[in-house]
């Protein structure tokens, strides 16, 4: 159990970074027009690859359906996170939804795929490079 905690606490590293990524493209990337929202999502994408490289590994006796576990857990926070906040601007669940549309530019799938998908790239790039 103490593993899921850890990797719930490592998850929550990641809002503050979201954050200061959605105020950086608000405030710095918008002068790049179409283009804000797709690098914004890329660069959280990479961010939460990042914090998964660093801390995943330090969460000890893990399974490979520990890892799984970490990404399906993540990947659910951060929809839930996001649903929150389209809840609280009065969009609810259609804008979630509408977040998933690529064809807008919106990379959101990305930043989902990445949450879920990271811890267990993470551990086995690791795994291959020891």
């Amino acid at each position: 159990m103490k593993k899921y905690v850890l990797a719930f606490l490592i998850w929550v590293m990641i809002i503050p970074i979201a954050i200061l990524n959605g105020g950086f493209r608000e405030h710095i990337l918008v002068n790049l027009g179409v283009l804000a929202r797709p690098l914004s999502g890329i660069i959280l994408s990479v961010c939460i690859f990042v914090v998964a490289w660093f801390s995943i590994p330090k969460i000890r006796n893990c399974t490979k359906k520990d890892y799984i576990i970490f990404g399906v857990m993540w990947f659910i926070l951060t929809n839930l996170f996001d649903l929150s906040a389209y809840i609280r601007s009065g969009e609810g669940f259609s804008g979630l939804l509408h977040s998933y549309n690529i064809l807008t530019g919106n990379t959101w799938l990305l930043v989902v795929l990445s949450a879920l998908l990271s811890p267990v790239i993470v551990m086995k790039i690791r795994k291959n490079k020891s």
